[in-house]
């Protein structure tokens, strides 16, 4: 039942993407050639050759579509992933019109108007799909076009997995059972959920309740005894999902994969910056912190020569920290100690009214003005805008030993401003809170996000808690 509704949306979906298709493509002659917006020095084309061109505009627009998968199943793909989707789809479509415009010899036909066809039919597209989305997550939450899935196991995984599950009711996935070979659990209830066994008898039970996936909570010599009857069920068409078992490895990001001839490798503790993210955060990190240091050239040697006339020793400090890959590099900052400060003493948190500091400095660390020069850091790659603070090998020694996950912070770059200190967390606070808003940003990374963090910035730093 749920594959033929599976295939009615679809085939819906697809019936009005190619109604949204033929209207764009209908609306754009008025909109380019008659709305007055954009100059017409080449005369206009005679709307019946334009409304001729509708049937194979919309089949070439419908075949990128299918290339670009826009209608595979989207029950758990995020609205983001899927705009993208779109995007992708139009991009491909536009780049087989243009084809056949110019095999066909189309030549009245500017890349205005094709410009404009593909951002008019990328919005419509949107629009149409975010509306759809909408109706089936109210479909669903109402409890209709439902997929029953059963779980593998009744463990503290699988139940988790439930209930992640149930807090996303618009995905429309509904528990119809648990599985397990425990005597013990067979013919009990949990969490509202009748457990039925043993695995002998899993194929029998899936298809006497028209279930649609099955997921196998379980790992290693469990798993195996579960293992004949989900290839069976995967050879009758029902969806099998594993829950991979990390153990006591953590992941930061996306799980992803990498196969090597028969092999399929899962990745636990990727990075999340990679490929083009990676060239993108490292253009903008340089390209702002080379403003920057342009802008605030004359503050700087203002504040340089400050720092000279009130005590003896160089303008900037420059201090061994850990950034990414776990590679030391030398932090830049304006001097805001007495010279030889930490000599006598073991590194150590900077308190308030420090006695090591100097009467200027105490102001440069309270408005965090001392820190600036990292742009410098910046600029060299070292660092980033946003990232976690970078510590001192000692503290990193002494954190990693207490925190078993404190390392992970070392998969990106360190920076200037980071999420746990935007929230409050520096210097001397709390490392747990601190290491749990870093891993927070490391799993969540996007460009929204730094400039999120870059945008509360100012509004922490005016506030200078945590700064001396």
């Amino acid at each position: 039942m749920l594959k033929r509704c599976s295939a009615f949306i679809t085939v819906a979906q697809a019936a009005i993407d190619i109604v949204i298709v033929a209207a764009m493509w209908i609306a754009v002659y008025f909109i380019r050639f008659h709305l007055n917006i954009f100059s017409v020095t080449k005369g206009i084309p005679q709307f019946g050759k334009h409304l001729q061109l509708t049937v194979p505009i919309v089949a070439i627009c419908f075949l990128g579509f299918i290339w670009a998968g826009l209608y595979r199943s989207k029950r758990v793909v995020n609205l983001l992933k899927q705009f993208v989707d779109i995007l992708k789809a139009c991009l491909l479509s536009a780049l087989l019109i243009l084809a056949f415009l110019y095999y066909s010899q189309q030549e009245f036909y500017s890349r205005m108007l094709q410009g404009l066809f593909v951002l008019i039919l990328f919005l419509g597209m949107c629009i149409s799909h975010l509306a759809i989305i909408q109706l089936l997550r109210q479909l669903r939450k109402r409890g209709y076009n439902l997929r029953y899935y059963v779980v593998i196991g009744t463990g503290k995984k699988a139940q988790l997995l439930v209930r992640d599950i149930e807090k996303t009711a618009w995905l429309g996935l509904k528990c119809g059972f648990f599985v397990d070979n425990n005597p013990n659990r067979i013919g009990s209830n949990l969490m509202g959920v009748p457990v039925y066994g043993p695995f002998d008898k899993l194929t029998e039970l899936v298809q006497n309740r028209d279930i649609d996936e099955v997921y196998l909570a379980l790992s290693g010599d469990q798993a195996q005894a579960a293992y004949s009857a989900l290839e069976t069920l995967q050879e009758k068409g029902v969806t099998v999902r594993i829950i991979p078992d990390w153990g006591n490895l953590a992941s930061i990001s996306a799980a992803t994969t990498v196969t090597i001839g028969s092999q399929v490798l899962f990745s636990a503790a990727d990075s999340p910056l990679s490929g083009m993210n990676i060239i993108l955060k490292e253009a903008f990190d340089r390209t702002v912190a080379l403003v920057l240091l342009v802008i605030l050239a004359v503050p700087f040697c203002v504040i340089a020569l400050l720092i000279k006339l009130t005590s003896k020793g160089p303008v900037f400090y420059k201090q061994v920290r850990v950034g990414l890959d776990q590679k030391q590099f030398r932090i830049i900052k304006f001097r805001t100690m007495k010279v030889n400060a930490e000599l006598e003493n073991a590194p150590r948190w900077t308190k308030p009214r420090d006695p090591r500091c100097t009467r200027f400095g105490r102001w440069l660390r309270s408005t965090s003005i001392d820190e600036l020069p990292q742009l410098i850091n910046v600029l060299k790659g070292q660092m980033s805008l946003v990232g976690p603070r970078p510590e001192r090998p000692s503290f990193v020694k002494q954190f990693s030993e207490e925190y078993k996950k404190y390392m992970l912070r070392h998969k990106i770059k360190a920076g200037m401003t980071g999420w746990a200190q935007v929230h409050g967390f520096r210097g001397n606070t709390s490392l747990k809170k601190r290491l749990q808003y870093d891993l927070y940003y490391i799993r969540n990374w996007s460009f929204a996000l730094d400039i999120r963090t870059l945008l509360l910035t100012p509004w922490h730093l005016l506030k200078r808690k945590n700064a001396y």
